[in-house]
């Protein structure tokens, strides 16, 4: 008996040891380099390594330190040291889409019961705005086609149709031809109780409040993890790279938005079955250049912590992606605990931005071929939670 104890303990210490050399080395995931004999002679066995690698690295993180099972445990919130805890201002505005003064869009209702919009679009290839009114079974009830000055700036007051469910923005470089969605999905027009038209607000746009308004900790929003491993030297070196020569926070944010949106392609074919499944690890999403909607969020946070920039992953529910066969919310969505989706808060001049590079950006794979259907977008960079909430909801920040 004593034998078989001294056993059981000494391979409980070594599967503890397994686990630690794991959650901070790379022994196990790289483990066809790490041991060149076992890649070149057993590469299924290599692979299956690798991704159990990933998969107790998975489950470790979510397991909460004592204080937070102790938090958990008597139902309240871990408290965050004073001098660790972001100050938040919320830019609130009613009409605008985007805090980006770059790109963005604003929809406003006149007093005389018109749509106002306005905003400035990519002048390089926005030269033409197409406006559309929708029904609710997203039947086209009325549309215009403007065309932008040569700033990108445009601004047009139009009538609303009787059976307006949605508004829609579409860009494209000629007056005729093939234009790009700007805004879908998006905005969505009801009437008052006193017939009058409104810009609907999102259902989940108070819970949505209450959770971006918690205190969050600096220090956690730096630290580098084993899947957002701002301290590896890839990571660093490409961080460096991207945000060379810019100088405020801002617009490094900006610059590491833009070269992940253009160079990591949203991997369609892994959400299909078709291929592995995509990497999540932001290391191996810059060496293998593609990622489906967490290894985006990542990264992005990986890039800007080498930075010194504070920003979190955040997961939540998202409509139109997978597990979401509707664009709208309803009963049966709302109420919505099981994260589909997931992005980014950055802290910057005492605010936390939101982003979402996996929306905006125009690269992917379909059918083993890497596309780039357009330029990057900038809807979702620094877009105001009011209408980020039209078809997003936050569930958890990870930490």
């Amino acid at each position: 008996m004593k034998h078989i104890k001294r056993l059981f303990i000494f391979l409980a210490l070594a599967a503890a040891a397994a686990v630690v050399i794991n959650a901070n080395t790379r022994f196990f995931k790289d483990i066809d380099k790490n041991i060149p004999f076992i890649g070149e002679n057993y590469p299924y066995l290599a692979e299956q390594i690798s991704e159990l690698s990933d998969r107790v690295n998975e489950a470790v993180s979510h397991i909460p330190s004592p204080s937070e099972m102790i938090s958990r445990i008597r139902g309240v919130e871990l408290p965050i040291d004073p001098e660790d805890t972001a100050s938040n201002i919320y830019y609130s505005s009613d009409t605008m889409l985007t805090f980006y003064s770059g790109e963005n869009v604003s929809v406003d209702i006149t007093e005389n019961g018109e749509l106002d919009v306005y905003g400035i679009a990519d002048p390089g290839s926005a030269k033409y705005l197409v406006y559309r009114f929708l029904d609710e079974n997203g039947e086209v009830l009325d549309q215009y086609v403007d065309p932008a000055d040569d700033a990108g700036k445009f601004r047009r007051i139009m009538r609303i149709p009787d059976d307006t469910h949605q508004f829609a923005v579409f860009t494209g470089p000629e007056r005729y031809g093939e234009f790009s969605s700007m805004v879908y999905d998006y905005i969505y027009l009801e009437r008052t109780a006193d017939g009058l038209w409104q810009v609907a607000v999102s259902p989940v746009y108070e819970h949505n409040t209450a959770e971006y308004e918690k205190l969050k900790s600096i220090s956690t929003a730096l630290r580098s993890t084993y899947s957002v491993c701002s301290g590896e030297a890839s990571v660093a070196e490409l961080s460096r790279s991207i945000t060379q020569g810019v100088s405020s926070e801002y617009d490094k944010a900006l610059a590491i938005h833009d070269w992940v949106c253009e160079n990591i392609f949203y991997d369609s074919d892994s959400i299909n079955g078709s291929t592995n499944t995509a990497p999540y690890v932001a290391s191996d999403v810059i060496e293998t250049k593609r990622a489906v909607c967490l290894g985006y969020a990542n990264l992005y946070a990986a890039l800007c912590r080498a930075a010194d920039i504070p920003c979190n992953v955040v997961t939540g529910y998202a409509l139109g992606v997978s597990g979401s066969s509707s664009s709208s919310w309803d009963s049966s969505n709302i109420g919505s605990t099981e994260a589909n989706h997931a992005w980014n808060e950055v802290y910057i001049d005492s605010r936390w931005i939101i982003v979402d590079t996996t929306w905006d950006s125009r690269s992917s794979i379909k059918n083993g071929e890497a596309l780039r259907e357009g330029s990057v977008s900038h809807l979702y960079f620094d877009a105001n939670l009011r209408f980020f909430s039209a078809n997003h909801k936050i569930l958890e920040y990870v930490k």
